[in-house]
């Protein structure tokens, strides 16, 4: 994605997100858990990845599922690429043009929490 959208994007979901609405379908220990895992997998993203930035997460309710999804923003240069992950650890959503070099990383940061 292109920096101009990106930030777009970006700066929609970039205030603080409160968990109220998750606790109408989901309970206080399942959205426990849920950023649990997910603060686990940025850990290991940040903690692995090292030659794309972190710039943003955001966490968003699906209301259809219900889960927390959080969104990984990295980027390099003036490319900006997402990584949507699941309270379960699902990969949700990925960015359509996220270059192969970043996706492995990505994919070995994981690996070890999934084993």
């Amino acid at each position: 994605m292109n920096k101009k959208n990106a930030d777009r994007v970006k700066t929609k979901f970039s205030s603080e997100h409160q968990y109220q609405d998750a606790l109408k379908v989901l309970s206080q220990q399942q959205v426990d858990d849920a950023l649990t895992l997910l603060n686990s997998i940025q850990g290991a993203l940040e903690a692995t990845i090292s030659d794309y930035a972190l710039d943003l997460t955001h966490d968003l309710l699906d209301d259809q599922t219900p889960q927390i999804v959080r969104t990984f923003w990295f980027s390099k240069g003036l490319r900006d690429y997402y990584l949507c992950i699941d309270g379960t650890g699902l990969i949700r959503a990925i960015e359509d043009k996220m270059p192969d070099r970043l996706f492995d990383q990505i994919m070995n940061a994981l690996a070890p929490l999934y084993s």
